[in-house]
């Protein structure tokens, strides 16, 4: 999965998805400069694991720590240069996504990616679609699901994790494209990870 996710991201990449401080400087011949805030979301979005922050020759660099291994697929960008992983900070999705311009670079970059997996992906995914049928995509998941208590939520849900690691509950593990569809399917969200959302989901259904 992630090699794939890497060759897709990497074709992703483009001079309107690059930090617009630093535009002017993108090319192919090194694509991955200004695309760290951007791309780590989109790794958490198909891997889960945390967000880190740290710095590389006095610039703020993000990377993805996933299963504790280092997931950095923006490095390039710096040419040799090797980050300060050993100093790295978790950031939450929030705190990057509270930049209207990352967000908005952000959804840009998804839709490519999603995209690149139609044209390049050579693997096929099992989901759930919004009518709760299995459906075959060339797009993986990013968010995962309990078929039989009907509950949604992220990737790196603890409560989920811990479940699957002690081999509970595997054979009811399904997967969505997103939140819309998980909902349509009857699904509601998970109190551990998604707390915002389950406490709306929650008032909503008093």
């Amino acid at each position: 999965m992630l090699e794939e996710l890497k060759k897709v991201i990497e074709v992703s990449w483009s001079k309107e998805t690059c930090y617009p401080s630093i535009q002017d400087t993108w090319c192919e011949q090194n694509p991955a400069i200004g695309q760290c805030a951007i791309t780590v979301l989109i790794v958490n979005d198909f891997l889960g694991g945390k967000i880190m922050r740290t710095m590389c020759d006095g610039i703020s660099h993000y990377y993805n720590l996933v299963n504790n291994e280092i997931i950095d697929l923006t490095v390039s960008q710096f040419e040799g240069q090797i980050p300060n992983y050993e100093f790295g900070e978790e950031r939450t999705r929030e705190y990057l996504l509270s930049s209207s311009d990352t967000t908005n670079r952000y959804k840009i970059l998804l839709e490519k990616v999603k995209d690149n997996f139609i044209k390049l992906g050579t693997k096929n995914y099992q989901l759930i679609n919004s009518e709760n049928k299995e459906v075959i995509s060339k797009v993986p998941g990013t968010l995962g699901g309990n078929k039989r208590l009907k509950i949604y939520g992220r990737l790196d849900c603890p409560s989920a994790l811990r479940h699957i690691n002690n081999g509970h509950y595997i054979n009811h593990r399904v997967f969505f494209s997103n939140e819309e569809t998980a909902i349509n399917a009857g699904y509601r969200p998970c109190g551990i990870c998604m707390k915002k959302e389950y406490k709306k989901w929650k008032n909503q259904h008093k």
